[in-house]
């Protein structure tokens, strides 16, 4: 019998080799397939020594001209070396163009001295200045150029005062690159100080990579053959050395580089990868299969962690978990690309289990005995482990923790399993400082139900929300140029509205809490962090805006044409008040989807099929989240018309693809004004988006002109900004250019109706007077500037208060305050 399943293992062995052989081999052809992933960001130029760097000035009407050659096939980013004056304000600004030989302009940009200067926003954290006498001048570029061309690099003063000149540093050696340069027509024998960045195929990493293959591919099919003993201290040492070439694998997944990283973050990592890789050696006490199966669960999680920050722009965090369901439900609308260093982590994870497979297995220990010691080695590990990473100011003292404000640089500098496992802290809701039920009667003492401004209408009007998915203006963050205007019927929207733009809590993804800040008036920011309150904390009734209106003798259907499983809305939304749920399985199935998904115009057909079939004078409540702009822009349909392109230095084909889907979005809209504006029965409309789109970082840093790493608070809440619309066919405000959160609107849109506002609504709309927009970033106050959340200020305390509320509201059940969130 032990002889036949000997056999039996041999030959699957066999069988195993050569299916690893073939698995190799397609791997070697997706590698050499995807050349272009090993391209590499380097900079074209000649270094300089300090000492033999000169100036030119360049003042208003100035001009200067460089020609240079192009090195490489891009240019992705162009920095030039010049003074900065942190201390003043300069007035005036430069023009920056690129031409080609035949005078084509290819780029154009005009940044204010203030931008060169590094003053209207400062790079700086939290907005901190930092004066300098000189620095880099950095310009997004991303434009193909011909290799071997010459390129000519124009700069022109305006309005630049002769008190305070830009000067722009220069360099005597030219070497084959740097070409003519003139000042105002005449020739220099310097050149521009001038870096050209480009990105270009690392031929040499490829081949690195495809020789690692081959030298794989004999590893498996020459016999080894090690003397037991031998082997023994081999598999030893091997497994000592794994724990930390796995360390390596996962963070480059994700180009973390770990030399940057902190000493003490470093060691823990290292420690958290020993207590994985000891676990398993004591669950299969084979050196060889422990090591086999934690490289392999260590990767997955390296290229989960890849493929998240790439889809969606931030790190995995636990709560992540809660939401795999709604991530598996769309990921056939995402294309899976492996980049440079992904493919390198696949490469070190093949070798990793190569080598363990060619070590001959033996049993580490072979008694009860022994196999505790190795389980009590492992725990200690372990339990040391976990000790040091929940000791949160040891950890900070050695300046070890969560970045609150930037998971990716958190990650970044703290490394994938320690900063996952420290983000744990944050999962479970804490009660705010000072919170109390007395606490909670004292902050809305003087708070009451209160009714909206428009009590001269006869009845009750119908409330229609449109959440679009990823409906975004771009143009917040920078000016764009696109061929034709993107949103032209939502900036004709005059009468009877009310828009402008709102922080968001998300970006490129997590819809359901964007639902949640709107239809509670409680903020993200309040969540356990990275928190979702859909998939974890609403598991009773819990008062909203829904539930508010059904006080009022309101039906409420909410309606989403996809999955109902999706965020766990099929749980969530009879808890939050709505008697119905429709989802794609009510949609008709002739009607028009955009690549794979229903689009708005389907989506508003929908809505007018609806309230068509009501009753007549029932209000009704009509939630809506769209699903035709969903990410996944990476791929064309042929069905779909893309109409925007973009004409400037931004383009990209799939922020064209974008922008062509808002504009079918801003088209769409009429349908559902056209259709209220004939109807008897008031009715007012929400429109707002629910985040912006995860778009490759490349475009955003073409977007800023300036890396998404150096971001101020203010810079980076730009990301988070979407617009909203409140119109009705009947008279409300008018007011235009609008600046408000998600959490604010629902009772901004109250207002303009003849129903009944709780205390809770009236609290918000006296605190949106000191702080008119927040997120889970942060705050701006009335002053118009920007605080992060834990940022000691005068704005602190209600802050706290908003807290207390929000907590009383979702986590204190038993305690609630129902009358503060009632009508009755």
């Amino acid at each position: 019998m032990k002889e036949k399943m000997s056999q039996g293992i041999q030959k699957i062995g066999k069988y195993t080799k050569y299916v690893a052989i073939l698995l190799i081999i397609a791997f070697m052809i997706f590698i050499v397939k995807n050349k272009n992933q090993f391209s590499e960001y380097v900079p074209f130029h000649i270094p300089v020594k300090l000492e033999e760097r000169g100036k030119v000035k360049l003042g208003d009407g100035d001009v200067i001209t460089q020609k240079i050659a192009a090195s490489a096939d891009t240019i992705e980013e162009v920095q030039i070396f010049v003074d900065c004056n942190q201390k003043v304000t300069r007035p005036g600004s430069i023009e920056l163009t690129i031409t080609d030989n035949k005078g084509k302009e290819i780029f154009r940009l005009t940044p204010t001295l203030d931008k060169v200067d590094g003053n209207e926003i400062s790079s700086a954290p939290l907005g901190k200045k930092v004066e300098k006498i000189h620095h880099w001048y950095t310009v997004m570029v991303n434009q193909k150029v011909k290799k071997g061309e010459t390129y000519t690099y124009t700069i022109k003063g305006i309005g630049i005062s002769d008190k305070n000149p830009l000067y722009i540093y220069t360099a005597k050696d030219k070497g084959d690159i740097f070409k003519k340069c003139t000042v105002n027509g005449k020739d220099v024998s310097s050149r521009l100080y001038i870096k050209s960045w480009a990105t270009r195929i690392d031929k040499m990493a490829i081949g690195l990579a495809l020789a690692i293959c081959i030298v794989l591919i004999g590893l498996i099919l020459v016999p080894i053959s090690i003397p037991p003993k031998m082997n023994r201290i081999v598999s030893w040492i091997y497994f000592a050395i794994v724990p930390w070439i796995a360390f390596y694998m996962v963070e480059k997944t994700f180009y973390n580089p770990i030399s940057q990283m902190n000493k003490w973050a470093f060691g823990l990592n290292v420690l958290w990868y020993y207590a994985v890789f000891g676990i398993l050696l004591f669950i299969f006490n084979r050196i060889n299969r422990a090591v086999i199966v934690g490289s392999i669960l260590l990767y997955i999680c390296g290229i989960a962690e890849y493929l998240t920050l790439m889809y969606r722009g931030t790190p995995i965090t636990p709560s992540d978990f809660y939401s795999l369901g709604t991530a598996m439900d769309v990921a056939d609308h995402y294309t899976l690309d492996l980049n440079r260093a992904a493919i390198i982590a696949t490469v070190v994870m093949i070798g990793i289990c190569i080598i363990a497979w060619k070590l001959t297995t033996f049993k580490v220990a072979k008694g009860k005995k022994q196999r505790l010691v190795v389980l009590v080695l492992a725990v200690i590990v372990l339990g040391g482990t976990i000790f040091t990473t929940s000791r949160t100011q040891f950890l900070s003292n050695r300046k070890v923790g969560v970045n609150l404000w930037n998971q990716k640089k958190g990650y970044q500098r703290n490394g994938f399993v320690l900063s996952f496992f420290m983000n744990i802290q944050y999962v479970m809701g804490a009660k705010p400082d000072g919170y109390s039920e007395a606490k909670v009667e004292s902050i809305t003492k003087n708070n009451k139900v209160t009714t909206g401004k428009k009590t001269g209408l006869k009845q009750k009007p119908n409330v229609v929300v449109i959440m679009n998915e990823t409906l975004a203006d771009l143009s917040v963050v920078n000016d764009i140029k696109t061929n034709k205007e993107v949103f032209p019927y939502l900036n004709s929207l005059k009468d009877n509205t009310i828009k402008g733009h709102m922080l968001m809590s998300v970006f490129g993804g997590g819809t359901s809490n964007s639902e949640y800040e709107f239809l509670t008036g409680n903020s993200v920011g309040s969540l356990p962090l990275s928190g979702n309150a859909y998939t974890q904390y609403i598991k009773s009734e819990t008062p909203s805006l829904a539930s508010q209106l059904k006080e009022q003798g309101y039906d409420t259907v909410a309606f989403h044409p996809y999955k109902a499983s999706g965020w766990n809305r099929q749980k969530v939304y009879p808890l939050l008040g709505f008697d119905d749920f429709l989802t794609m399985d009510d949609m008709s199935p002739s009607a028009q989807k955009l690549r794979g998904w229903y689009s708005d115009s389907a989506d508003y057909d929908k809505i007018i099929d609806t309230f068509e079939k009501k009753k007549k004078n029932q209000p009704l409540f009509f939630f809506n989240v769209t699903i035709q702009n969903h990410g996944g822009y990476d791929v064309a349909d042929k069905n779909f018309n893309e109409q925007i392109k973009i004409t400037d230095e931004k383009k990209t084909e799939t922020a064209n693809r974008y922008e062509s889907l808002m504009y079918q979005s801003d088209q769409a809209f009429k349908k559902i004004v056209n259709y209220f504006s004939k109807q008897s029965e008031p009715t007012i409309v929400v429109l707002f988006g629910d985040h912006q789109p995860k778009l490759e970082d490349e475009f955003y840093e073409l977007l800023y002109g300036k890396s998404l790493d150096s971001l101020s608070l203010k810079e980076l809440q730009k990301k988070y900004t979407v617009p909203f619309v409140i119109w009705a066919n009947y008279d409300i405000d008018e007011k235009q250019n609008v600046y408000t959160s998600a959490n604010y609107l629902s009772s901004m849109m109250l207002e303009q109706t003849n129903l009944k506002l709780t205390p809770y609504n009236q609290y918000l709309l006296e605190l949106t007077k000191k702080l008119p927009a927040i997120n889970a970033n942060g705050y701006v106050d009335a002053k118009g500037e920007n605080h992060t959340l834990k940022a000691k200020t005068e704005y602190s305390k209600l802050v706290n208060e908003y807290q207390i509320l929000q907590y009383n509201n979702l986590f204190d059940n038993k305690n609630r305050d129902t009358s503060l969130f009632s009508t009755k």
